[in-house]
């Protein structure tokens, strides 16, 4: 069986996964590491050539990157005994705090797509389903623009792929790319297989058009294949007015927004009923369709739950200068950092910081129609960093609640100040080392 790595470029290794290591290149890298700052920071590893072959992220560089190299009797995976093997150099770049590590290592990927790395390389934007801006929309799969540097062919394959799993009856994703059609985006999803599940999982409850056709009511009554199927509200032969098609629009707008909607009290009540007549089978594939709606609507709605909740200015350590400590200020909006700026201690740099946190949260903001596949992934960091330290002093929320009275921005400066002296001031033991 080929190697998986083939598939990004990697040359051919003529030592085997199960070969022996080279001890004295480990013994060189495990003195090598011991150079490193116990901070958290980003590492890189060189192959030959100054190939790149992975970009790390660690809370303590020293520990981390000595790990690869410790000696060990538990059998290691793949990868990392390619990279082992391939390895000719290594260089880190030490950051002031663990969430500047994790957002650096995301950008330093989806810039320098290194070989071994899988996450954040593959798409420029995420797919999306769509509803075209028609009189009688009909219901699509965007496809993901592929970044610069992919080939056209990869994206295809990928597209195939998502295609492979299709049911006969199913229409295939060749769909336009996102932003290119006017209409309505509802995403996005995280690869285009699961954007044709959802559309598998909706389109049954939902009977919108898929065809391209252009509506014209057939004199003999008879509609497009997809109608015959039952998969269409039947537009085209005058079934459907255009007031009724809108509300099934409407509805399932409604539905990946917030789960609830018409049809899918309908459904349950249609579960509830063959339950009642013991046909359990039967309950169970209606079970299991409620289940698949219900999975794509949670994704969506934690989508616009960050956009609308993750409002906040994330203050962390920064990297000390010649001045003394900094301190790195995050301004996170609609869920994604908007700016990223590094203050001292002085009075006149936090004053500068209120003004930049005026300018940042203070004007109104428009919903933007469909997001990068980088700035999700960049949403989806500070998320789960924000569910677990949004509680802390060295977090200033900035929603509608918090942003109350003329002096909202002084106090959030104020309070993200008082944190960061109470830190400086806590026993070395409590803080996160620095170089």
């Amino acid at each position: 069986m080929p190697s998986p790595l083939h598939a990004f470029g990697s040359t051919h290794i003529k030592t085997p996964f199960e070969g022996r290591l080279d001890g004295r290149k480990r013994k060189r890298f495990k003195e090598q590491t011991k150079t490193l700052p116990k901070c958290p920071g980003v590492y890189f590893f060189y192959g030959g050539n100054d190939r790149l072959l992975y970009v790390g992220k660690a809370k303590c560089l020293r520990e981390r990157v000595r790990s690869y190299f410790a000696d060990t009797k538990q059998p290691r995976p793949n990868k990392i005994k390619r990279l082992l093997l391939e390895i000719q150099r290594m260089e880190a770049r030490p950051v002031g705090s663990e969430l500047e590590a994790l957002l650096l290592e995301r950008r330093l990927i989806a810039e320098l797509q290194p070989i071994l790395n899988r996450q954040h390389k593959r798409f420029n934007v995420y797919p999306y389903l769509l509803l075209s801006d028609e009189a009688f929309p009909r219901l699509t799969i965007t496809r993901a623009e592929p970044v610069e540097g992919e080939s056209e062919s990869e994206t295809r394959a990928i597209l195939r792929e998502a295609n492979e799993g299709m049911k006969r009856d199913a229409r295939p994703l060749e769909t336009p790319r996102a932003g290119e059609v006017a209409g309505r985006y509802l995403g996005p999803f995280t690869t285009p297989r699961h954007a044709y599940w959802a559309l598998e999982a909706v389109v049954k409850l939902f009977p919108l058009r898929l065809c391209d056709d252009k509506i014209e009511v057939d004199p003999n009554g008879r509609g497009c294949f997809y109608r015959e199927l039952g998969r269409c509200s039947g537009p085209c032969i005058g079934q459907t007015s255009r007031e009724d098609y809108q509300r099934i629009c409407d509805d399932l707008v409604e539905l990946l927004k917030t789960g609830r909607a018409p049809q899918i009290e309908r459904l349950k009540a249609k579960m509830e009923g063959l339950a009642t007549e013991w046909r359990f089978e039967d309950a169970q594939k209606v079970k299991l369709e409620l289940e698949a709606i219900e999975l794509v609507a949670a994704r969506l709605r934690r989508l616009e739950r960050m956009r609308r909740d993750n409002n906040a200015v994330i203050a962390q350590p920064g990297l000390p200068n010649e001045l003394g400590p900094t301190t790195a200020l995050f301004l996170v909006r609609g869920g994604a950092v908007r700016r990223h700026v590094v203050v001292g201690n002085s009075l006149q740099e936090w004053m500068r910081a209120k003004m930049l946190i005026k300018e940042v949260f203070e004007p109104e903001e428009d919903a933007a129609e469909f997001t990068a596949k980088t700035e999700l992934d960049e949403m989806m960091i500070l998320d789960r960093w924000l569910r677990s330290h949004g509680g802390e002093g060295c977090v200033a929320w900035m929603n509608a609640e918090n942003k109350l009275g003329r002096q909202w921005a002084s106090g959030a400066a104020r309070q993200l100040r008082s944190a960061m002296i109470e830190r400086a001031a806590a026993p070395q033991g409590d803080q996160q080392p620095l170089c």
